[in-house]
């Protein structure tokens, strides 16, 4: 049965989220507004992220997963930027289904997700909805000139992504931890800053967000199917197509020129994470990302990725 006890709006602000607040930018949340410095020298970057119960976690997710989600959806934009996380501005749709147990639940997994990625709270909203939803919007900050774009990958690069494809579509069912908990590559993120070319979150689905990077960039990709990192889940799972259509992997797919495979190798090392080179970029290509097999025949996926539409 659902928790009913009152929530307040003003009560959740006061009791629970101030606590969580940097005071110098949000006065403890008392005030409509913060006020932020930005460091000399810096850029703010700006992404933003809703995720709402039943099409972006599960309608009856516990609080936690909610909250692991949210954060980790918005830190891996950050890390395909090459930006260090600032401070952010949170929107909570509270429904019905969501008492006061599971709100306090909520904010004490947020309040150690901030902490853990020396993220401020400056302040944000709270509303009633039929449906619950939340909504982060992250500040990073990137040396001036400095972040990394989808749009920036040069003739000849080579394509990248971290760790393995496929693993939050594998486990969402049973809420595993690569779709509940999972780890965006944040300081590899900020590491890639003068290596890679041009770099994007695998959020919506490898492909459709290969896709994204080639329309940006103005050329397009060959992947090679068998070079594509799956876990032993994902090889056992045999379908190929379906895992590079998925989403969620939160991982960091980038081009870099060849001559800095070895520096890209020594980064990968040096964060403990999983590199692969998976394929090229070519200007003169159509403004898509090709799946190939290893005999030189197009793999066509049924579905390229999430579509929010």
């Amino acid at each position: 049965m659902a928790d009913k006890s009152k929530l307040d709006e003003f009560g959740l602000i006061a009791e629970l989220l101030a606590p969580l607040a940097d005071n110098e930018a949000a006065d403890g949340l008392t005030d409509d507004a913060a006020r932020v410095a930005v460091p000399q020298g810096h850029e703010l970057v700006i992404s933003t992220d809703t995720l709402v119960a039943g099409v972006h976690f599960p309608e009856h997710g516990d609080a936690a997963l909610v909250a692991n989600r949210l954060l980790a959806c918005n830190i891996s934009d950050l890390a395909a930027k090459g930006a260090t996380p600032f401070g952010c501005l949170l929107t909570l749709g509270v429904a019905e289904t969501w008492g006061r147990a599971f709100v306090t639940s909520f904010v004490e997994a947020l309040g150690q997700g901030l902490k853990a990625y020396g993220l401020q709270l400056w302040g944000g909203d709270t509303v009633r909805s039929q449906t619950a939803f939340v909504g982060l919007t992250v500040h990073g900050l990137v040396p001036h000139g400095s972040m990394l774009t989808r749009g920036g990958a040069q003739d000849g690069d080579d394509v990248y992504v971290t760790g393995t494809i496929g693993d939050a579509f594998l486990d969402m069912p049973e809420s595993g931890a690569a779709y509940a908990a999972p780890t965006p590559p944040l300081a590899f993120g900020l590491g890639l800053r003068g290596l890679a070319h041009a770099a994007v979150d695998v959020s919506d689905g490898l492909l459709a967000d290969l896709d994204h990077m080639c329309r940006a960039s103005g050329g397009g990709m060959v992947i090679e199917a068998a070079a594509i990192p799956l876990s032993e889940a994902g090889r056992s799972h045999g379908n190929l197509a379906e895992l590079v259509g998925a989403g969620d992997d939160l991982e960091i797919a980038f081009t870099a020129a060849q001559d800095k495979a070895d520096a890209l190798t020594a980064l990968a090392e040096h964060h403990g994470i999983g590199l692969t080179r998976i394929g090229s970029f070519q200007k003169a290509a159509a403004p898509q990302a090709v799946l190939r097999d290893a005999d030189g025949a197009d793999i066509t996926p049924q579905q390229r990725g999430f579509r929010h539409f």
